[in-house]
């Protein structure tokens, strides 16, 4: 990415407290990581609303800000 993403931590722990698979082990579907990747897409797609629009590269590098 040519510039670094202003996240505002406030929303992104909101946004992952909202989807217990990433962070609760009880859960028997915190093991599988099909919803694990789609809980961290749709977390993405709320921080950045072009998220669903960029490139495959674009989007690795999005994830990583998160």
């Amino acid at each position: 990415m040519d510039k670094e993403m202003n996240i505002d931590n406030d929303i992104l722990i909101a946004l992952v407290e909202a989807r217990p698979v990433l962070w609760d082990k009880t859960l028997d579907i915190f093991e599988g990581t099909k919803a694990a990747r789609e809980a961290w897409s749709q977390t993405c797609c709320e921080l950045n609303k072009v998220f669903k629009e960029m490139e495959s590269k674009g989007k690795n590098e999005s994830r990583t800000f998160a």
